[in-house]
C-alpha cells in the first residue's frame, strides 16, 4: 500500500494491509461465542485464496462443502456473510471465525499496538520535514534499491506519457523472474512458493486498485499461466498454490473488465484456456463478458459450439465445454436449455434446476422437478441444497404450501432413514409438531431406532441412546444403552448420564480404553490416564471407589513393562 508525499512522490509504506479497527481472537471469540468460535478454529485449515483489504477479508472454506465467506471488521464488532445456512439464519458462522483467524495468523492485520502507532507518527515527522530535493533523492535511491518502489515509478511514468508498453514489460519481468521454479516441487517447498506467488500477487493488485489495470493485465495473464503450468508439477496437498491459481484468474478477468483487451482476441483465448485446463483455475463466462463486445461474443460462441461438436463422442472430457454451454444458456436467459442441459448426462442436477425454474417464476415445473428427485432418492440433509441434491426440509416445506402434507412428512422420514441423527429427527418432529402429527412422527422414530438397534450389529443402540437424550429422557437412554449399547453415543451418554448413574457412566469408558492400551502408543498415554482419572471419580461419587482402586492396580501390574504409561499414571495420583 502506498501513500502521496508532500513532493508527489510515491513513498514506500508498510508492507501489508492495514485495518481500521484491529481485528483480533478476543473480538472474534466476543461476536461468535465459545461454542462457535472452538468450532471455527478446526476449520482454519480449510481456509482457500485468502484476500485481505483495509478492513475486509475474501476467503472460500473448502471441506466437505464450499462456501463463500467475506469478513468485515470495520465496524464495532466483526461482521460478515458468509453462504453457509447458519449465517444464513443471522448468525456468526464458524466460517467466519476461521477466515479472521487465518487473516491474523497471515500477519497482515493491523494489531493495536502503541509502540508501533508511536514508531509511525516519528516516521510521518521525519518524511514531512524532508524537502523537495530530499524527497527525490531519497525516491531515486529506494527505486535502485527495490524493484516495487520502481515499477510504482514506471506506472507513474506511464501516466504521464501515455506509454504502456515499458511498465507492462517491467511487470512481466517480475511475474517471470518470482515464477522461476524448475523441476518437481515437492510439498513442503510448496508452501514457499505459494508465499512467492501471493507476495507478487499482492502488489499486482495493489496498482489494479489504484488504476493501472491495462500496465498489469498482461503480467497477470503471465502469472495466471505460468501458476496453471507450475500445478502440473508439485504437490499441492495443501491447496495454497492452487488458491493462487484460482486468485490470478479472478484479478486477470478484472483486470480484463477495468482494461482495454482485445475483445475477440479475449473470447478466442478464454474457450482455449478452459478447454486446455486440468480442472483449475475455475473460470466462467460471467467474470469476462463484460469485456467483449457483439463480435467477441459470436467469436466466443462459435468456439464453444466447435468444441462440442469435437467432443461430442468422448463423454469423459466434456466437463468444462458443458459448463460453457450451461453459462451461455444462462446468460441468454434460456431456461429451457438449461434445463435441458443440466438433465443430460449420468447425474441429474435437481438442485440446479429447481433454483433456475423458480427464478423465473415456473413453479409448478419446479414442483414437477422436486416430484422426479424424490422418486430418485436425491433428497438429503447430508448434500442437500446444492446442484445435484434437495434439502429434505425444503422440500416439505414446498409440499406443505401444497398442501402436501403426507409427501412432506414422507421426505423427512426418508431422509431419517436414510442418515438416523437427532439433527434429521428434530426436522421430522418440529414439522410435525406444526401439522399436529409430532407425538405420532415420535413414535415412528423410536421404533424404527429401535429396529435399528435390534437388526444392525455395528449399529448398537446408538441411535435409540440419541433419542432419548435428545428428548431429556435420561433414564430412558440408560435403558437403551443397557439393552442394545450405547455405541457410538457411549460418551454422550457418560457425561450426562453421570448424575444418575455415576458407575455405569464410568464403565462406558472401559471399551476404549482396552482397545487403546492393546499396544504400546506413548502419545495416548497422557489421554488416558486423564479418562481414568474421570473413571476414578465417578466411582467415587457411587461409593464404589476401592473397587476402582483394585482395578487400578490390577491395571498396574498388567502393564508395569510400560514405563511411560506409569509415568502418566502418577502424574494423575491413580
Amino acid at each position: 500500500m502506498y501513500v502521496w508525499v508532500s513532493a508527489g512522490l510515491w513513498m514506500c509504506r508498510r508492507f501489508g494491509h492495514h485495518s481500521h479497527v484491529p481485528l483480533s481472537e478476543t473480538s472474534l471469540l466476543n461476536v461468535a461465542g465459545d461454542v462457535i468460535f472452538t468450532r471455527g478454529e478446526d476449520f482454519v485449515r480449510y481456509v482457500r485464496g485468502l484476500r485481505i483489504t483495509n478492513s475486509k477479508a475474501y476467503a472460500s472454506i473448502q471441506a466437505k462443502r464450499v462456501y463463500q465467506v467475506e469478513l468485515d471488521w470495520s465496524g464495532r464488532l466483526p461482521d460478515g456473510v458468509c453462504t453457509c445456512p447458519h449465517n444464513a439464519d443471522g448468525n456468526f458462522c464458524k466460517h467466519l471465525v476461521a477466515v479472521g483467524l487465518a487473516a491474523i495468523d497471515s500477519g497482515r492485520v493491523a494489531v493495536d499496538d502503541p509502540a508501533e502507532a508511536a514508531a509511525d507518527a516519528t516516521l510521518e515527522a521525519v518524511v514531512q520535514a524532508m524537502n523537495v530535493d530530499e524527497l527525490r533523492k531519497l525516491v531515486l535511491t529506494l527505486a535502485q534499491q527495490d524493484g516495487g518502489v520502481r515499477r510504482l515509478l514506471e506506472v507513474r511514468a506511464t501516466a504521464a506519457s501515455g506509454n504502456e508498453a515499458p511498465a507492462q514489460a517491467e511487470f512481466e519481468a517480475y511475474v517471470r523472474n518470482s515464477l522461476e521454479f524448475r523441476g518437481y516441487i515437492d510439498y513442503r517447498r510448496s508452501f514457499e512458493v505459494a508465499e512467492v506467488a501471493g507476495q507478487m500477487l499482492d502488489e499486482l493488485e495493489d496498482h489494479l486498485n489504484n488504476g493501472a489495470a491495462e500496465v498489469v493485465r498482461p503480467a497477470l495473464l503471465l502469472a495466471l499461466t505460468e501458476l496453471r503450468s507450475i500445478l502440473e508439477h508439485v504437490d499441492d496437498s495443501s491447496g495454497f498454490i492452487g488458491d493462487q491459481c484460482q486468485r490470478s484468474a479472478d484479478l486477470y478477468a478484472r483486470a480484463c473488465r477495468l482494461g482495454t483487451p482485445d475483445p475477440t482476441k479475449l473470447a478466442t483465448w478464454l474457450v482455449k484456456f478452459r478447454a486446455e485446463s486440468p480442472g483449475w483455475p475455475i473460470l466462467v463466462l460471467a467474470d469476462f463478458v463484460a469485456a467483449f463486445d457483439e463480435k467477441a461474443l459470436k467469436t466466443y460462441r462459435r468456439a464453444v459450439a466447435a468444441l462440442d461438436k469435437k467432443l461430442a463422442n468422448q463423454p469423459n472430457e466434456r466437463h468444462e465445454v458443458d459448463a460453457m454451454l450451461l453459462e451461455l444458456a444462462d446468460h441468454d436467459g434460456d431456461v429451457d436449455l438449461a434445463v435441458q442441459l443440466l438433465s443430460e448426462g449420468t447425474y441429474v442436477q435437481y438442485g440446479a434446476i429447481v433454483n433456475r425454474l423458480r427464478a423465473a417464476g415456473r413453479e409448478d415445473e419446479a414442483v414437477a422437478w422436486i416430484d422426479l428427485a424424490v422418486s430418485a432418492g436425491k433428497v438429503w440433509s447430508h448434500g442437500g441444497g446444492n446442484e445435484y441434491w434437495l434439502s429434505p426440509d425444503h422440500v416439505a416445506e414446498t409440499y406443505k404450501r401444497l398442501g402436501r402434507i403426507d409427501d412432506a412428512i414422507g421426505v423427512l422420514r426418508a431422509d431419517f432413514v436414510r442418515q438416523p441423527s437427532v439433527g434429521s429427527y428434530r426436522v421430522l418432529l418440529d414439522f410435525a409438531a406444526a401439522v399436529d402429527r409430532g407425538e405420532a412422527e415420535r413414535v415412528w422414530a423410536y421404533d424404527h431406532a429401535r429396529h435399528l438397534a435390534a437388526t444392525d450389529r455395528f449399529a448398537f443402540g446408538t441411535v435409540l441412546v440419541q433419542l432419548c437424550m435428545s428428548d431429556g429422557d435420561i433414564d430412558a437412554a440408560w435403558d437403551a444403552a443397557d439393552q442394545y449399547g450405547a455405541g457410538s453415543a457411549w460418551r454422550e451418554l457418560a457425561d450426562r448420564g453421570a448424575k444418575a448413574r455415576p458407575v455405569a457412566a464410568a464403565d462406558l469408558y472401559r471399551p476404549g480404553l482396552e482397545k487403546d492400551l492393546r499396544y504400546p502408543n506413548s502419545p495416548l498415554y497422557p489421554d488416558i490416564a486423564a479418562r481414568l482419572a474421570t473413571m476414578a471419580k465417578l466411582y467415587e461419587k457411587g461409593g464404589r471407589g476401592a473397587e476402582f482402586a483394585v482395578f487400578m492396580a490390577q491395571l498396574r501390574e498388567q502393564y508395569r513393562r510400560r514405563p511411560a504409561l506409569m509415568k502418566a499414571l502418577d502424574a494423575k495420583r491413580l
